[in-house]
């Protein structure tokens, strides 16, 4: 007993910022799970007194470790309780209503031949200033208006939606954090709109947004044709003109990576600003013999990674991008180690602080995951010394260009390898064929393509982008063909059924402690993974779904490829998002109601393993329908209370459905199951 807890204070002694991290972040985990909202109150209570026992335990080593986690335990919890308060807006109701509002557009995002605008709304007609939501998002069609416009428009509007599938990505929840109030579509011309002075904050970021996409309309006009929607995304991060065939490729290729501006983008940037800084500040005789010339660089670094924050939309993804490269920089001036699993771990300290929510998106555990992995790998190859002499600079040319591909090759396969499975466990694919397309495109990526971007940039006051952009755009010609070849190939993606939180929690933290941990830690890491894909193997998919609209749909017994429906058109997002949740890239559909002897005029009856479920068009037809079935489902209307109270089998009916979202039906030995995408500890919740 006493060994193992000489090894628990060890442990954590050597990274007890990273370990303390953790805790915190398992804390923001906790809050999230919470079945109700909780109070702000009793969690700085909590916190207060876990602080005055840390330092009434101090001469206990092992107890005052353990009251130091449970601090920064309670501390991640009381912060994802208080960014939550602080961050609450006004939401509309859940029924759709029609608005006239006005605002100016603050992004566009193209949605198929329709464009979503997002709004931030200064007046809505019978909502009061209080009421009224901070921002909207609607869909219209393109009728040239541009982001930092102010708009006129009548909408139909409602509160973000629930959910589309159960345990499916929960939109209402992120548009609670960046404070949308309200989904919908316009029912009138967009019209242009005179609006009252904005407050000086507001006023910057719309000159912002106005600049960015003149920037990015800059770049689509004098870059390549075919590429410059990608190249004014990776340069401003407007997507917008990407065509969708680029993006499919990109991504079943595994280089959908590519288009997220993130800590690779910031890195090539400013690490290629700080690069040119030192190499010309060097030259600079005099000063290079006074001072320290990296240190000057490093602060033009911090400069450029400043200015593509902003140009680039300064998304959370952004965010998480620039802090890191400060944190390395500020490390660089200060004359401590530039890159190192501290730096990693205290950029993701920032970035929870500022955004708890982020923890729970794919973006942050896939963009942390990759460089902790490579700091991780590299600081090991560094201790054991054994490939030392790879990366020391000497040899000749066609040695130093081995070591160069060596190094991109370890780099992508350590970064595929720990950002794919967070790939698959939110995403329910796995790009096969990454290593590959990764191995072949990323040179290109990083030598050309951004440099040229970069320089792009740099020359636009003086007319010169032109040519820049060719060269860009060369690059990414290239790049695209790798995708494509790739993405064509038969199996260059692997469909997985989809995880639970429970699993990806389990699986993170078996990853956290294979990059923390000593030996014994890291094999604690291997099981703890080992054990989330068996939890993730035995996950059974649900046997039915019935949407919102009581539209039903349901796996046929005899052949798991088919899905069938009650008709073949309606519910094709949740349909969709049903059958990849299923670890299925397309699934056959099929009416069941052409099948003999299975439908009458009242009511279809289906054997699903076993048990029968009725579905009911007309309230007449539930009271014949509960003597005989396991599940009754009226797609029309309420049930009613007397019927129910006489009815001895579960009845879900159109009025339950709007109230409770999609529901997911399992065939279980004791009975059937029944889930719900928005459950009443959903509704508890602010977003809920």
């Amino acid at each position: 007993m006493a060994s193992a807890s000489r090894v628990f204070v060890d442990t954590l002694s050597r990274a007890r910022f990273e370990w303390c991290l953790v805790a915190f972040g398992i804390g923001i985990v906790a809050y999230f799970g919470w079945r109700t909202e909780p109070g702000l109150l009793w969690a700085v209570v909590i916190c207060s007194v876990l602080y005055i026992s840390l330092f009434l335990v101090r001469s206990r080593p092992i107890t005052h470790e353990f009251i130091l986690l449970a601090l920064f335990l309670a501390a991640g919890f009381t912060r994802a309780v208080h960014h939550t308060r602080s961050v609450e807006a006004p939401i509309l109701m859940k029924m759709d209503r029609t608005y006239s509002f006005t605002g100016w557009i603050e992004d566009i995002q193209s949605s198929g031949k329709l464009q979503h605008f997002y709004i931030r709304v200064q007046t809505m007609e019978r909502r009061t200033p209080a009421q009224t939501p901070k921002r909207v998002r609607v869909r219209v069609k393109p009728y040239g208006f541009k982001p930092g416009d102010s708009v006129q428009l009548k909408a139909v509007l409602s509160a973000p939606p629930v959910p589309a599938i159960v345990g499916g990505y929960d939109s209402a929840r992120a548009a609670y954090y960046k404070q949308i109030g309200g989904y919908g579509f316009a029912i009138s011309r967009a019209k242009t709109a005179a609006l009252s002075e904005l407050p000086m904050g507001e006023r910057a970021k719309r000159q912002l947004v106005k600049f960015r996409y003149a920037l990015s309309r800059r770049i689509q006009a004098r870059a390549p044709p075919r590429t410059a929607g990608l190249q004014a995304a990776l340069l401003t991060g407007d997507r917008s003109g990407i065509p969708p065939q680029q993006s499919t490729a990109l991504r079943r290729a595994g280089l959908a990576h590519l288009l997220a501006i993130s800590g690779l983008h910031m890195g090539l940037l400013a690490g290629g600003a700080y690069f040119l800084a030192s190499l010309f500040l060097a030259s600079i005789g005099p000063l290079a013999r006074r001072y320290d010339m990296r240190k000057w660089a490093a602060v033009v670094g911090i400069i450029i990674a400043t200015i593509y924050l902003l140009i680039s939309g300064a998304s959370v993804s952004t965010q998480r991008a620039f802090i890191m490269a400060v944190i390395v920089f500020i490390a660089v001036i200060a004359g401590r180690r530039a890159v190192s699993m501290r730096s990693v771990a205290l950029a993701a300290a920032i970035t929870l602080m500022l955004h708890p929510e982020s923890l729970l998106s794919a973006g942050f555990q896939m963009s942390f995951s990759a460089t902790a992995a490579l700091v991780a790998v590299y600081r090991s190859w560094a201790d054991r010394r054994e490939f030392t002499g790879l990366f020391n600079g000497r040899g000749n040319i066609l040695q130093r260009i081995w070591n160069g591909f060596i190094g991109i090759s370890v780099t992508s396969f350590v970064a595929g390898a720990a950002t794919g499975g967070f790939a698959a466990l939110h995403f329910h694919r796995f790009a096969r064929l990454g290593f590959i397309a990764n191995l072949l495109a990323m040179p290109m990526f990083t030598m050309v393509v951004m440099p040229a971007g970069f320089l792009a940039v740099l020359v636009m006051p003086l007319g010169f982008d032109k040519y820049p952009l060719w060269v860009m755009g060369v690059g990414l010609d290239y790049v695209l063909a790798v995708a494509t070849w790739v993405s064509e190939m038969k199996w260059a993606l692997l469909y997985i059924k989809g995880a639970n939180a429970v699993v990806i929690s389990i699986f993170a933290l078996g990853f956290i402690f294979l990059c923390l941990g000593p030996k014994n830690i890291r094999f604690a890491g291997v099981a703890t993974i080992v054990l989330s894909c068996i939890l993730w193997a035995d996950i059974e998919r649900p046997d039915m779904r019935i949407s919102a609209e009581a539209r039903v749909a349901f796996w046929d017994p005899d052949d798991v490829n088919i899905l069938k429906v009650d008709r073949m058109r309606g519910d094709g997002f949740g349909r969709d998002r049903f059958t990849e949740q299923a670890g299925l890239r397309t699934a056959k559909r099929r009416a069941y109601t052409d099948i003999d002897n299975l439908c009458d005029m009242l009511a279809c009856r289906i054997n699903l393993k076993g048990k029968i479920i009725s579905i009911v068009v007309e309230p007449e037809g539930v009271a014949e329908a509960c003597t005989d079935s396991n599940l009754v489902i009226l797609t029309t209307r309420e049930a009613g209370p007397r019927v129910k109270r006489r009815c001895a089998v579960p009845i879900i009916d159109a009025f339950g459905l709007a109230q409770s979202g999609a529901q997911d039906i399992y065939v279980a030995r004791e009975g059937l199951v029944i889930r719900k995408a928005n459950p009443k500890t959903r509704k508890s919740r602010p977003w809920g």
